[in-house]
């Protein structure tokens, strides 16, 4: 006959067994969401819970982050089941947005009453958000880019969605340290279009709606991927140059950026498309000068620029370049609201097929014969 020591042990060890079998089942190979363009993060399904992992939060990050999110319905998973995730109960219902890209992942998921925090309402373009923000029902949380903590404490959001940079700048330290339900997304750092795109799945995934997510994102591809191949078809690439000086110094597209992406699926010859890197390069403005006097188009001067009159204030020296004197110069701030929130850095960040369509239009004009224009306008004088 067992001894009682030796069955009160017999016992632990039995619900310690059917603890790990517990974790064991949770832990099963998981089904994978498949992404079709974005590779910078995953979601995976397990048995109660799916985990969502940010590879690549910001260029040249050595590690990324994940997130557990399980029912709210139901109990967290034990601290032993991937205990470096932070840990959410979803669907969130009560969010805060530090950037105006993520403004219309949740707009498209009919999820706007859950925004009530901005770190900056100045720049919002979407006017049911606006309209929020005027009523009271959305507040601002930060103050010269510097998060107001207790704000944000009283909000009690379910989740912070924000940024990463790498460097002293980031915010998002301070308020992990304040207890807040922080969500790194790393959309801004994807070069290729659609893959930025597809971030909108991951903002989906806290409010279990990623499989519409996706679905609208597999149309914006599909459209995205037509429109590339039309403009392949194109005999004649032109000549483009971007963007415009600012104290001295002119920040052109790298070669490997968003923007040279676009403009290469366009059917543009851009300037730069050989150089390194996916930011930026900073040149002096007699170089780009130089560069703009054998151009046949100018994208984005300036964010304010409305008119020719707007450029040349830029620099008298630019009323010379041809281009300008043929009014070659388009700028991306068609859609803006009554306070110059320009919707180019809002929606536009999951519509990169109308961007794509209005590039090929201005490139290509006889291949989109018919085309209205979304989100850029030539200026005139």
């Amino acid at each position: 006959m067992r001894s009682r020591p030796a069955r009160f042990l017999g016992g632990i060890l039995f619900f310690a067994a059917s603890f790990a079998t517990m974790a064991q089942s949770q832990m099963a190979a998981p089904r994978h969401f498949n992404l079709a363009s974005a590779a910078s993060f995953s979601i995976d399904y397990y048995a109660g819970f799916k985990l969502v992992t940010v590879a690549k939060p910001w260029p040249g990050a050595t590690k990324g982050f994940q997130y557990l999110l399980y029912p709210k319905a139901s109990r967290a998973p034990a601290a032993s089941v991937f205990p470096a995730a932070r840990r959410l109960a979803v669907p969130v219902s009560r969010v805060v947005s530090f950037s105006t890209s993520y403004i219309p992942s949740i707009v498209a998921l009919g999820e706007t009453p859950s925004i009530v925090g901005l770190d900056s309402a100045a720049w919002v373009y979407d006017p049911s958000v606006r309209a929020r923000v005027a009523s009271g029902s959305i507040i601002e949380v930060a103050r010269n880019a510097v998060p107001d903590i207790e704000k944000l404490i009283a909000l009690a959001p379910d989740a912070v969605f924000t940024y990463g940079m790498g460097n002293e700048w980031d915010n998002h330290p301070k308020l992990v340290e304040a207890g807040l339900p922080v969500i790194i997304d790393g959309e801004w750092n994807e070069s290729d279009p659609l893959a930025r795109a597809e971030w909108s799945v991951f903002i989906a995934a806290f409010y279990g709606k990623e499989a519409q997510a996706e679905s609208r994102f597999l149309e914006v591809r599909k459209n995205y991927l037509a429109l590339k191949a039309k403009a392949a078809l194109a005999t004649r690439r032109p000549r483009v140059i971007d963007n415009g000086p600012f104290q001295g110094t002119w920040y052109v597209s790298a070669g490997e950026s968003f923007m040279a992406h676009l403009l290469a699926d366009a059917g543009a010859s851009y300037a730069w498309a050989d150089s390194r890197g996916s930011g930026a390069l900073a040149l002096s403005v007699e170089a780009v000068y130089q560069m703009a006097l054998g151009a046949d188009i100018w994208l984005n001067p300036s964010l304010e620029a409305k008119r020719l009159a707007d450029v040349v204030a830029l620099d008298p020296r630019f009323a010379t370049i041809p281009l300008v004197e043929a009014g070659n110069v388009w700028n991306n701030n068609l859609r803006m609201s009554p306070n110059d929130g320009d919707d180019y850095f809002e929606s536009a960040v999951i519509r990169p097929d109308e961007v794509l369509a209005d590039l090929v239009a201005i490139f290509h004009p006889e291949l989109l014969p018919h085309h209205v224009f979304v989100w850029y306008r030539k200026l005139g004088n």
